[in-house]
């Protein structure tokens, strides 16, 4: 499986460029002087690419899902916004295998040999028996899966809100306890059967709902990028991320105005390993 870790290429949608003209600079600024790869993704309908693009199973293989989110397809006019993630790919000539099954990218969090998705899966496939779901995801995957608890009140239902990778056997935790407490020890009781959990945690004298964008941060390689909230959280934030990958470079980057439009850097970007298939292109 191809981790983000593993990853020496990143994609963004010209959305981004269009809509935060200052992010979109900044991050390609970034990109370019730790000389990591950039390229921009044809027909896109929004710039949140992590939720539309394939998932990356070996250096030529991809899984592309339905895209059809519940919170797109409610209302007529939001539908607009839904990309043809299938069309991307031929575009991209990617050799990416088809499912139907609805699935959002931000839903998808790899850690060592499996992938962690939240239960909102489960309400987005009712044509599905949990259990059949379950062995078609692992047969698309080719991985096991792990299944945390869907916080109905986060209508997205997105893992890489909550759980980052660290190493094979750890995960970073988002500090869900500031907020929720049960759904917290629930979401820490789930992972710690397989993993070692880290937490984040912040001694600040006021709560900042915006706290979840730094699970949320871009790793590309040995790169973090970390959101930069103008928050008392944002010196302590990048602290434990730190102590938690002592070997990447991290960099910290002003991205409020795409977090108060609902997405953080992992959100808005889209990472592979290259193989010359299908060159990035001209940003």
């Amino acid at each position: 499986m191809i981790h983000d870790s593993d990853s020496d290429e990143v994609w963004l949608s010209p959305w981004l460029r269009s809509e935060f003209p200052d992010i979109f600079a900044g991050l390609t600024a970034t990109l370019e002087k730790y000389r990591v790869t950039c390229g921009t993704i044809p027909l896109t309908r929004d710039l949140w690419c992590r939720d539309y693009m394939p998932i990356q199973i070996d250096d030529g293989r991809f899984v592309c899902y339905s895209y059809r989110p519940d919170y797109l397809t409610k209302s007529s006019s939001d539908r607009r916004f839904i990309t043809d993630s299938r069309e991307v790919c031929r575009r991209l000539r990617l050799d990416a295998k088809y499912s139907d099954i609805v699935i959002d990218g931000g839903n998808v969090v790899k850690a060592g040999s499996r992938i962690i998705m939240t239960e909102k899966v489960f309400a987005e496939n009712p044509g599905y028996e949990r259990s059949s779901l379950v062995r078609e995801l692992e047969r698309l995957f080719e991985c096991e899966l792990l299944f945390l608890p869907w916080d109905r009140a986060e209508k997205y239902g997105h893992s890489d809100g909550i759980v980052k990778a660290v190493s094979d056997d750890t995960v970073l935790m988002t500090n869900y306890a500031d907020f929720d407490a049960d759904m917290a020890r629930e979401i820490k009781r789930r992972l710690s059967a397989s993993f070692h959990v880290e937490e984040l945690r912040y001694d600040c004298r006021k709560k900042d709902s915006r706290s979840w964008a730094y699970i949320n941060f871009l790793t590309v390689g040995k790169l973090i990028v970390l959101p930069l909230l103008g928050s008392e959280y944002d010196e302590p934030a990048f602290a434990q991320i730190e102590t938690c990958y002592p070997n990447c470079t991290i960099v910290q980057l002003d991205v409020s105005r795409a977090i108060a439009a609902g997405g953080g850097l992992n959100c808005i970007t889209w990472c592979r390993k290259g193989n010359g298939t299908a060159p990035a292109a001209d940003i």
